[in-house]
């Protein structure tokens, strides 16, 4: 194979493998490093070079490679996303897969339109990459970004836990004034059905201003010393005040593992957060850090 064709070749897959990398994580809404991609599209690179080679020796069967050339995705998904449960893992492969098949028939098609010339095919496997992440943008976007960015979570205040989906918003920069703790935003008509009586009364005092009524409400329980007020400034509400709640732990689960918080503030907001009730918290980015 001449040195040209060789050198044609090894740039068309490296630039493969970080265009359908990086769609990847576009579509999902999995933002990864492009030294990361750089790293994995150069890993898968080289295996596949390790296959061509093989083939041209005769040491490796034409059937044999194409299972091959597919697994070399595995590693590059590896490095680019980091570990993911084994659901998440086969979605995100599926998805680099998809868009490999179509990007090297983009090319193909370009290759073979213009003379196998290597500016014009790039510009094919662009332009094909580029299609199919505007396309998947919408629909495969909407659904799987739930899928990757939601995770239950447990609440726990001492005999008092419950469950909720939560969205991962790296928006969230809420914090405790007093302690710094990080603070998780719940729906107040979620947290309602858990809350005692005494706590629904003085989130109802906060609403209506009375600060002076919550510590007459709140002066013989526990939830005194929990409760907190949460400064906050918000896009379109400017600035206010949020009632919270000082949690024991929170425990978080990956699909496959739980980790657990302690120092975290849970602030009880008015407002729903997602229309089709598919998560009632927004879950403060420095939770997951600090999880165990």
């Amino acid at each position: 194979m001449p040195y040209k064709t060789v050198m044609s070749a090894s740039v068309m897959t490296l630039a493969m493998h970080w265009l359908t990398l990086w769609a990847t994580g576009e579509i999902l809404g999995c933002r990864v490093k492009h030294a990361k991609l750089l790293v994995a599209s150069i890993t898968a690179g080289l295996i596949d070079a390790v296959i061509i080679i093989s083939l041209l020796f005769g040491y490796l069967r034409a059937y044999a490679a194409i299972p091959l050339a597919i697994l070399s995705i595995l590693p590059a998904v590896r490095i680019s996303f980091g570990p993911l449960p084994l659901s998440k893992f086969i979605l995100v492969s599926g998805h680099v897969l998809g868009i490999s098949i179509l990007a090297f028939g983009g090319a193909s098609s370009t290759a073979y339109l213009t003379g196998r010339r290597l500016i014009p095919t790039l510009f094919g496997l662009l332009g094909t990459v580029l299609i199919t992440t505007e396309i998947g943008w919408g629909y495969v976007r909407r659904r799987f970004r739930e899928w990757l960015l939601y995770v239950p979570i447990e609440i726990h205040f001492g005999d008092i836990w419950f469950q909720v989906n939560a969205l991962i918003d790296t928006g969230n920069r809420l914090k405790d004034p007093l302690t710094g703790s990080p603070v998780i935003l719940l729906e107040y008509n979620t947290a309602v059905k858990f809350l005692p009586e005494e706590v629904r009364r003085a989130f109802m005092a906060f609403d209506a201003g009375d600060l002076g009524l919550i510590s007459e409400l709140l002066a013989n329980s526990t939830w005194l010393a929990r409760f907190r007020i949460i400064p906050f400034v918000s896009i379109g509400e400017g600035k206010g005040l949020l009632p919270g709640f000082r949690a024991d732990e929170i425990l978080i689960s990956d699909g496959t593992r739980n980790f657990r918080a302690k120092n975290v503030v849970v602030g009880i907001h008015v407002s729903k957060f997602s229309k089709g009730r598919a998560f009632a918290a927004l879950l403060h980015p420095d939770v997951l850090a600090e999880a165990s």
